[in-house]
């Protein structure tokens, strides 16, 4: 979110406090991920990717 927010510490704490399956939410982070760069998307791919094996690892930790 902080990508998302371009420096903008009141629109990133409002993209962080929102409920993740609000549409309104997903389709306001869709616009701000439109206005990124080819490499800051590159950046946020690469950084919710290593989110969600961060995610796994620690679900399989847990079970154990």
């Amino acid at each position: 979110m902080k990508i998302l927010a371009g420096g903008d510490a009141m629109l990133e704490r409002k993209l962080l406090r929102a409920k993740e399956d609000d549409e309104a939410h997903i389709e306001e982070v869709v616009i701000y991920e439109e206005r990124l760069s080819a490499a800051q998307r590159r950046r946020v791919y690469k950084l919710s990717s290593y989110g969600r094996k961060i995610e796994k690892l620690i679900d399989a930790l847990l079970k154990l």
